[in-house]
């Protein structure tokens, strides 16, 4: 190959590079005028929207949660260990939930029946420390998220 054919095909691939944001924005552009020429018939509104939010209430309060067992094994404390299992349990599920819930997978309902049972088992756990406020609120989020998993999961 020689050096003015590289730098021909050279030129012609930043010509095609620079020209594919463009099409892109046409074909994005064109999507979204059908989609509004659709209107209200093709709207994909959110199903499970409570489950959703309790769910995240149970990661976040969980997280909490973690951290103060965290601290009390760093402590070389290891009376929260069964908690703090049982927690991350409830993280971990909770969250692929809301993620599930958010996008109305057909599998919300399945894997809400098995997330209400880790709630509950995890309610259980927290209610050995009502001293601990970040125990309290987990506590409070799980039987929230497990009434919550009851009723889609029913």
């Amino acid at each position: 190959m020689e050096r003015r054919d590289f730098i021909t095909g050279l030129g012609g691939a930043a010509a095609l590079m620079a020209a594919a944001p463009a099409m892109g924005q046409t074909a994005d552009h064109a999507h979204m005028q059908g989609h509004d020429q659709m209107g209200a018939a093709h709207d994909h509104p959110p199903q499970f929207s409570a489950l959703k939010a309790s769910s995240a209430r149970c990661v976040s309060t969980g997280n909490d949660c973690l951290r103060h067992c965290f601290g009390m094994l760093a402590m070389n404390d290891t009376s929260m260990v069964a908690c703090m299992r049982s927690v991350h349990d409830l993280v971990q599920s909770c969250a692929a939930l809301e993620s599930l819930a958010a996008v109305n997978s057909p599998h919300t309902r399945v894997l809400a029946k098995a997330v209400g049972e880790i709630c509950s088992a995890c309610a259980v756990e927290c209610a050995k420390f009502p001293a601990i406020a970040d125990c309290r609120s987990c506590q409070e989020a799980c039987l929230a998220c497990a009434a919550e998993c009851k009723k889609v999961a029913a």
